[in-house]
């Protein structure tokens, strides 16, 4: 994420640059730190694993809305997020120069990466779980004999340094002249993406019979790797070919239309299972024909919407006034630091039984996401060198 933003890293001296800053992708960036955060709150309220903290919403309008929210968010958000770090991963290389490109990625990257896997995360794990955990072990044991030890949420950080070094290493062994040959490219037809969905889904698809979604080897769910692999060296591709600047708008209303569309049908997958009592684990893997239906459905998803959103952005949302410019500054760090503030903020709400469950939720998400972003921009990023990293 915001490792990706490039704006300050290296001390390495930068050559000017007279390109005007693409500012609807800082706040298409923003917005995934929005729906980051209000994945693991639904993850709170509606889920029984992949987070810290539950607290179950017995409400069936609320449980519905909640399962729709992560079952097309799970489509398309960390696809695109792929994507736009992708793009802007190039551009840094070309500036820097392997090795200053390698040092800032475990600088800006790795070490938040470390903060979280081996501090925040064991933290957590152990406040919450102290009157089981404390019998065993002290908080000093739960850090420095590497209990509880995880990337968890921060997980996009370890495989983002893995992308990342692969390709250092491909563009320090590739020939130079590779790279110019490649900008004349237009961008994709309709033909084009529409077998590039079809290829990835079947990839997908056969990934997930093995290695469904919810699987994870070494904390990392394998069976999105196709998707994540594809998307982020998209993103690299993207940004030797000047796509985003040759996407007309004929072709971002084109795909707008049938991405609503495949989120439409989507819909109707989670609404028909949940109707009629049907586990959704059935979006996530298996061979199954329905989700292979699933599969292609939100491959579409997550194609339709990284075109249709890079249109829409740069269309309407390519301005930053008030405080979404500061806020965009301080995304990264609450991508990094919202988890041990949402849980605080939901472990405190737990007992408002007053509030109707939507209105909790929606609350919990208000409420958590100002913190992170208070906490982040008046401390976080006060702290000695922080800015540096975050």
């Amino acid at each position: 994420m915001q490792a990706t933003l490039e704006q300050t890293g290296s001390v390495r001296p930068q050559p000017a640059k007279t390109a005007q800053r693409m500012l609807y992708l800082d706040n298409l960036r923003l917005s995934f730190t929005f729906l980051v955060i209000l994945h693991h709150l639904c993850l709170t309220y509606a889920a029984s694993s992949g987070w810290y903290f539950y607290q179950y919403l017995n409400d069936p309008f609320t449980n519905l809305v909640l399962n729709i929210l992560m079952g097309v968010g799970r489509t398309w958000v960390l696809a695109c997020f792929f994507l736009i770090s992708g793009y802007f991963t190039p551009g840094s290389l070309d500036r820097k120069g392997t090795w200053w490109f390698i040092k800032d990625r475990f600088i800006r990257i790795g070490i938040p990466l470390v903060i979280f896997a081996l501090l925040i995360r064991p933290t957590m794990v152990y406040l919450l779980k102290q009157e089981t955990l404390s019998l065993q072990y002290s908080w000093l044991e739960n850090i420095f004999l590497l209990k509880n030890a995880a990337p968890g949420p921060a997980w996009f950080l370890e495989v983002l340094l893995g992308f990342s070094l692969v390709y250092a290493a491909w563009r320090a062994l590739a020939p130079s002249g590779r790279q110019k040959q490649r900008e004349t490219r237009p961008f994709p037809g309709n033909g084009a993406i529409v077998l590039f969905i079809l290829v990835l889904a079947a990839f997908t698809f056969v990934m997930r019979v093995y290695l469904p979604s919810e699987k994870q080897i070494l904390h990392l769910r394998l069976g999105n790797y196709a998707e994540y692999v594809a998307f982020f060296f998209g993103g690299i591709v993207a940004y030797r070919n000047r796509w985003l600047e040759k996407l007309t708008d004929a072709v971002g209303k084109q795909w707008t239309v049938i991405t609503a569309a495949a989120v439409c049908v989507y819909i109707f997958f989670i609404v028909q299972a949940w109707a009629t009592g049907e586990s959704l684990s059935f979006l996530r893997g298996g061979f199954f024909l329905k989700t292979l239906i699933a599969t292609y459905v939100g491959t579409f998803i997550a194609v339709g919407s990284s075109i249709c959103l890079i249109y829409l952005f740069r269309t309407y949302l390519n301005a930053q006034p008030g405080i979404v410019g500061p806020m965009t500054q301080d995304a990264y760090a609450a991508f990094i630091f919202h988890s041990p503030i949402i849980v605080a903020v939901t472990y405190w709400m737990q007992d408002t039984a007053v509030l109707h469950p939507f209105i909790k939720f929606l609350s919990a998400f208000v409420v958590g996401t100002v913190l992170s972003f208070l906490i982040c921009h008046y401390f976080v990023k006060k702290i000695p060198y922080a800015r540096r990293v975050l």
